[in-house]
């Protein structure tokens, strides 16, 4: 591959990726203003948060924390999904393998045997002339 194909490979995940991020943030800037907030909180190491008292840098950083947290599972599905179908054709692959070398070994006497009769009507027969006496 060459660099300039690299890279326009590159800059289409990259653009990819950030369309992707912008579509989960809106998607996550809907639901938190249309979903009620009121008693909402989250606990972490015993600490609460309640959600309907986050400024607005606080409520960016959440948002954006949650984004990132979405694209990074995004990404391991997508390379999960990609290592398990890689797995399973390299299986099919190994058992269509198997098949073919089990059938030419099960037939190995039959093809041996059609081989030397091909040979045989290929090859000219010597002829056998006696020498003449002038």
């Amino acid at each position: 591959m060459t660099g300039r194909t690299a890279m326009r490979w590159l800059t289409a995940l990259a653009a990819s990726v950030l369309l992707v991020a912008l579509a989960i943030g809106a998607a996550l800037a809907v639901a938190w203003s249309s979903l009620p907030a009121d008693g909402a909180t989250i606990v972490i190491d015993g600490e609460t948060i309640a959600l309907p008292t986050l400024s607005g840098g606080q409520m960016a950083a959440a948002l954006a924390l949650v984004v990132v947290a979405v694209l990074a599972t995004s990404a391991v599905v997508v390379g999960a999904v990609a290592i398990a179908l890689a797995t399973a054709l390299f299986g099919l692959a190994i058992g269509a393998l198997v098949t073919v070398v089990t059938v030419l070994l099960a037939a190995s006497p039959v093809l041996l045997l059609g081989w030397l009769l091909w040979r045989l009507s290929r090859s000219p027969t010597p002829t056998a002339t006696a020498p003449r006496l002038a």
